[in-house]
């Protein structure tokens, strides 16, 4: 595939996936405003345990075959079924694990009611059989834009169903639960048939195995450590402090990370299969890397900045007084999501290099930051301390890009950094216009959802301005680059006559 032809098609996978997470992102949180009236801090927190409980047991069981797949220059029919087969055994057995371990959860988190919880969403293990392959060649062959439509649709359907479920049949938590069922039997169905109703062979190849495996074992490894990492405030505040605190710091988390999984995550796993094809390349690696990032944190970056400016005001207008002792938390989770940002397709450089043990290395050694930080702050500072731990965790991230940027790949840390600084200074410039723009109305006593609205306008228009103004090289690029994925040459004539 020729670097013409790579560009446009991964850049066109990427947008698909801006576009679809920003869709993700909006469903869920209009879906928030009403669950948050509909159901108690509880409520999250019980459905938080339920499915924590089932990634940790996903994590700890799991081999990921799909990323050999990804890797994989020319896959066979005997790759895929194997690797089907292999994914089956697995997943029966973890979901019996799940299933009958239930009561083990109910004693971790000192509440039975989260048993019968768990061994409902278990459910989700077996579903996801219909499309585990179909969906890793989908990825592999950069379809986002089908695979988003179909993600796009699920997630509208599992919030409109666990609304009205709330509303008007009371199913408090339940809502949640069925919900998720529904997401997940319409996405794993679809995507199954928009590939062609794949069906495995009867074949288990030993030599297939074994290079899925290597790759799979790694995978694994790093998946546990990551998801102890990511979850371990989870565990601490839900063990200590009890459900409602739990539901509390689940929602504080769930919206600035909202932004994270719904645009950083799905554009980081387009850089994998991408960067895979060019893996021989540093330098293109690299500049791969860079536009990734780059991108993701125009949309991210001003996004996060101006959520923690605007929050005080903006929880009780959107979620309701009872939501308030999340502020602080929320402020300091949206800076831990955008440092995120720039280190979440971090993994694929390494599986490029054809050295996936270092990130399952390297999140042994952060798992032990994290416990550190989360543990100590947590235990002085309640769910404030908490969220400063999970920010203070992210730092160690810095060591780990310096390392990939300046031996694996021979480029210089600064080189990154220069290129966000216009995004980072003109998000800076949105969050403080935002924040005061607050302070300003309020003296004039303004309705409260009109100077949302205002802030929220007025911090949109000053970052676009400053990148405009200031920054007119990244608007001539993000332009060209629309163009280049398009061929719209009324975009190109505009990108010209920026200076």
């Amino acid at each position: 595939m020729s670097k013409d032809s790579l560009g446009i098609k991964a850049g066109r996978a990427a947008l698909w996936q801006i576009l679809g997470g920003g869709w993700q992102t909006l469903v869920r949180l209009g879906a928030s405003v009403f669950l948050a009236r509909a159901l108690k801090p509880s409520d999250f927190g019980l459905f938080g345990m339920a499915l924590l409980y089932q990634e940790l047991m996903v994590s700890a069981l799991s081999l990921g075959f799909g990323t050999g797949l990804i890797v994989k220059k020319y896959l066979s029919d005997e790759d895929l079924s194997t690797s089907f087969w292999m994914s089956c055994i697995i997943r029966l057995i973890l979901f019996s694990i799940i299933f009958f371990s239930a009561p083990l959860a109910g004693k971790l988190w000192n509440n039975p009611r989260v048993i019968p919880i768990i061994r409902i969403i278990s459910l989700t293990l077996l579903i996801q059989l219909i499309s585990l392959v179909p969906g890793t060649l989908a990825i592999k062959n950069l379809k986002f834009l089908k695979i988003n439509i179909i993600h796009g649709i699920s997630i509208l359907l599992e919030s409109l169903v666990a609304i009205l479920l709330a509303f008007f049949a009371n199913l408090a938590c339940w809502a949640l639960v069925v919900g998720m069922l529904v997401n997940a039997i319409f996405y794993n169905i679809c995507l199954w048939v928009s590939e062609g109703f794949w069906l495995p062979k009867l074949v288990l190849r030993r030599n297939a195995f074994k290079y899925l495996f290597r790759y799979g074992i790694y995978t694994w490894a790093f998946s546990v450590t990551n998801y102890l990492k990511q979850n371990i405030d989870y565990f601490m505040v839900g063990r200590m402090l009890g459900s409602y605190q739990l539901g509390l710091y689940e929602f504080a988390y769930r919206i600035p990370h909202l932004v994270f999984s719904r645009i950083s995550q799905p554009v980081g796993a387009v850089i994998f299969p991408a960067l895979s094809k060019i893996k021989d390349n540093n330098e293109r690696i690299f500049a791969g890397y860079v536009k990734t990032v780059k991108f993701v944190t125009l949309v991210a970056f001003p996004v996060l900045f101006g959520l923690a400016a605007v929050a005080d005001i903006l929880v009780p207008v959107l979620w309701g007084n009872q939501w308030l002792p999340i502020v602080r938390p929320l402020q300091i989770l949206s800076f831990c999501a955008a440092m995120r940002c720039l280190f979440q397709p971090m993994g694929s450089i390494f599986y490029c290099k054809n050295r996936p043990d270092i990130p399952f290395k390297v999140s042994v050694l952060t798992l032990i930051f994290t416990a550190i930080f989360v543990s100590v702050l947590g235990y002085f500072y309640g769910l404030v301390g908490v969220a400063i731990g999970m920010l203070l965790s992210v730092f160690p991230s810095f060591f780990v890009l310096w390392f990939a940027f300046r031996f694996m790949l021979k480029v210089s840390l600064f080189d990154f950094f220069k290129v966000l600084y216009p995004i980072v200074f003109s998000s800076l410039l949105c969050a403080i216009s935002a924040y005061y723009a607050i302070r300003i109305f309020l003296a004039f006593h303004f309705d409260v959802k009109i100077i949302l609205a205002l802030a929220i306008f007025l911090g949109a228009l000053v970052y676009v301005l400053s990148l405009f103004f200031l920054f007119p090289a990244i608007v001539k690029e993000l332009l060209e680059n629309v163009n280049m994925i398009f061929g719209n040459k009324f975009l190109a004539s505009k990108a010209n006559k920026v200076v």
